[in-house]
């Protein structure tokens, strides 16, 4: 059983059908949570919940409504959990006030905190925005999933 870390553009695109990874997204959450894959842990950030959960999200029912179909699916059986940042957020608040090279959210500066954690925090990180997040996975041996990855290549299934 992996332990996956999920960025925001995944579970909004899980969760929003208007977004363009929403058919990838799903297929990514059959292939690696769904009923017939193996008991992988969706590892969740808590910064990632308040980049997706925002009023715009919570005033459409649709889209609440997918999210309480799968949030319920795995909470169930006991495969969510929820990653405090309280470690992650001063080095990454320092590193957004310094680092001028990079154009970062601090939300994206705390993941990257989380990936090159040595307590190895997960073992896959789920995200399509690859470009921000590559460098320190290959730094962690973290494998990086991506809109264009194919799930079953991967070893995690």
């Amino acid at each position: 059983m992996a332990r996956v870390c999920v960025d925001a553009g995944f579970l909004i695109g899980l969760f929003d059908e208007s977004d363009q990874h929403h058919p990838t997204a799903i297929r990514h959450f059959e292939t690696i949570f769904g009923e017939s894959s193996p008991r992988h842990r969706a590892i969740i950030p808590w910064p990632i919940l308040y980049e997706c959960l925002g009023t715009r999200f919570a005033r459409d029912s649709r889209k609440v409504t997918l999210l309480t179909r799968h949030w319920n699916f795995l909470s169930q059986s006991d495969r969510i959990v929820l990653l405090e940042d309280q470690p992650f957020r001063e080095i990454s608040l320092a590193d957004h006030l310094q680092d001028r090279f990079r154009t970062l959210s601090l939300v994206d500066r705390v993941l990257r905190a989380m990936i090159l954690d040595p307590r190895s925090l997960f073992e896959v990180f789920l995200t399509y925005n690859a470009g921000d997040f590559a460098d320190a996975c290959r730094q962690r041996r973290i494998t990086l999933i991506d809109e264009r990855s194919i799930v079953e290549n991967y070893g995690i299934h």
